[in-house]
């Protein structure tokens, strides 16, 4: 990669390093409270809504972050080498700015939704779940959202205001039922907003012949079928018990189960077998998130990378772009503008692992930033897809 260090290079390297040490510290925060499971209970949300519809997020984000946001200014303003480097944003930033600009990034990434939004999706309105069933060590049954449950939603795309988001959060206005597949009584899968959410482009994109690989609660399967313009669903799932269950329970209140084919089998065995033109359209779901999805993805796209004449595309890939990638493209551009060798997120060893092939690969592509609008063509998701895709068919 060939790269101009202008001074407007330069700056705008620094200034992105900023925003990336903003939003990662902020979205940690964020997800931190995800994984807590934060409740902001006793908040009449519904009429918080008539005074604005920013209002009940305004007033989550006091009642719910306020000490948080205090703690985390506060450490990023003192904490020095032990917190580096996002420690480093009190170079640009007092301690009150930084609670500031914390504030205002939860307040943009916290929505608030109507249980409607969910429950009036098709699927939710065929396709009914009562009790527990379970087959071998798959258990289907329900769960629940309280109103006032922060939840994690989708990030959709790249934003160039905001290149470094990677989590989103929301919370429900009343309480929301829905479908959960337990695998040895941990939740492997669940229709709620982020799977929804995920799902939006690639069932747009599903036509004529479509294969999935992963079958779950069949959402995907589902929304496919629904649609005129295809004519047949392939399903590729590994686990017979998933299979079993989702015939005897699901798939009867599928109104075009006729469009449905399921095949028993490894996804990853199946496509090295797989004609190309077989189908129109693949979509590839059989990782349950961004840890343990990460190699699968990759190894995925690697098989999918002889196929010319059926268009693939896999769950979650903007996602792994978000998380993975983006940073590391940070990083290789902290050192290649402003000769600064930094560390990038920690990830776990599999994923540094893979982080350092692309950016080895990253520098040797024929890719020339001249000016600073290259640089955000660069972090652009579209972009970057098309770079891994090719990494991981060349690289892994």
């Amino acid at each position: 990669m060939e790269i101009k260090n202008s001074t407007a290079m330069k700056e705008r390297a620094l200034d992105l390093w900023k925003t990336y040490l903003l939003s990662v510290s902020a979205q940690d925060m964020l997800l931190g409270e995800v994984a807590d499971h934060l409740y902001v209970g006793d908040v009449d949300f519904k009429k918080l809504s008539a005074k604005g519809e920013r209002a009940p997020v305004s007033s989550y984000v006091d009642i719910g972050f306020s000490d948080d946001i205090g703690e985390m200014a506060y450490e990023l303003s003192h904490g020095g080498e032990d917190l580096a480097p996002y420690s480093e944003l009190s170079r640009f930033m007092k301690e009150e700015e930084i609670g500031d600009a914390l504030y205002d990034y939860l307040l943009s990434h916290i929505t608030m939704h109507k249980a409607a939004d969910i429950l009036d999706n098709p699927y939710y309105k065929k396709v009914k779940v009562e009790g527990k069933t379970r087959e071998g060590h798959i258990t289907l049954s329900v769960n629940d959202y309280l109103p006032g449950e922060l939840i994690q939603t989708y990030h959709d795309g790249f934003q160039r205001e905001d290149p470094f988001a990677y989590g989103e959060g929301a919370f429900f206005d009343s309480r929301v039922l829905f479908p959960v597949l337990l695998e040895n009584g941990a939740v492997w899968m669940s229709v709620v907003l982020s799977e929804i959410e995920s799902m939006k482009e690639p069932l747009e994109r599903a036509a004529g012949k479509v294969i999935t690989y992963g079958l779950g609660l069949g959402y995907y399967t589902f929304m496919a079928s629904e649609k005129e313009d295809v004519e047949s669903v392939t399903v590729v799932e590994l686990n017979p018990h998933m299979i079993s269950l989702f015939k005897k329970k699901l798939l009867p209140q599928f109104p075009h189960r006729e469009k449905v084919h399921i095949i028993e089998g490894n996804a990853l065995t199946y496509i090295m077998t797989q004609e190309d033109g077989a189908f129109d359209y693949g979509f590839s779901d059989f990782w349950g998130g961004l840890s343990d999805g990460l190699p699968l993805y990759l190894s995925f796209a690697k098989g999918c990378a002889r196929f010319r004449h059926t268009m693939h595309d896999y769950w979650i890939e903007n996602a792994f772009i978000d998380y993975y990638f983006r940073p590391a493209v940070m990083i290789y551009l902290m050192e290649k503008v402003l000769g600064r060798k930094e560390k990038p997120l920690d990830q776990g060893k599999k994923a540094a692992k893979i982080l350092r092939k692309f950016i080895s690969f990253l520098d040797k592509e024929p890719f020339a930033l001249e000016r600073e609008e290259d640089i955000y063509h660069l972090l652009d998701t579209k972009t970057l897809a098309a770079l891994v895709r090719k990494f991981a068919a060349e690289c892994l």
